[in-house]
């Protein structure tokens, strides 16, 4: 069980950092979320534009209104700043009685196009949140609430989640009127 939690773990980290965005783009307002729950562990990787952290409003919703060009790069903030502005408790809700703690999460900024070209998305950046939970009833893991991260970033209008909840797959798209998934 241990050595499989391991290789589901290191097979989405490796996913989330070898992702290059090439017909896909880095869009605003859309999130993504990818589980796994194998056995006690609960793996959850968190993705959104960095820009959803952003303070000003003006900035936030149109990064290139500002400077009117469309090549300007989207703020910088490092891994320290982030962990500073958004823990995934502020993002996703757990049933209380499964007992869930978080015992490692890693945070990272990466550019949003990897492939060095020059494209519209040269210049932006997502935020990626890595965190393994250990649940002690993880049979009570039935649902998730994204309700939280629909109520900390304003211009969110859907999160896209994807993975594995024992042997059942997950494939959702949620908004602000649907923001749970039950499982």
């Amino acid at each position: 069980m241990r050595l499989t939690t391991g290789l589901v773990v290191s097979l989405l980290s490796i996913c989330v950092h070898a992702e290059t965005r090439h017909a896909e783009t880095h869009v605003h307002g859309l999130n993504h979320v990818q589980i796994v729950l194998d056995g006690t562990t609960l793996q959850v990787n968190y993705e959104f534009p960095i820009a959803q952290l952003q303070e000003h409003d003006e900035y936030k919703h149109d990064e290139h209104k500002a400077h009117g060009n469309k090549n300007d790069q989207s703020p910088t903030l490092s891994e320290t700043e982030v962990k500073d502005k958004v823990t995934i408790s502020e993002l996703i809700r757990l049933p209380e009685d499964a007992e869930c703690v978080e015992i490692n999460t890693v945070y990272f900024v990466r550019n949003a196009v990897a492939d060095g070209k020059a494209t519209e998305e040269s210049g932006h950046q997502d935020v990626v949140i890595e965190a393994t939970l250990k649940c002690e009833q993880p049979d009570k893991v039935n649902s998730l609430d994204f309700a939280p991260a629909f109520n900390k970033f304003d211009d969110l209008e859907k999160i896209e989640v994807e993975g594995m909840v024992g042997n059942r797959p997950l494939s959702e798209t949620l908004s602000r009127k649907g923001a749970s998934t039950s499982i």
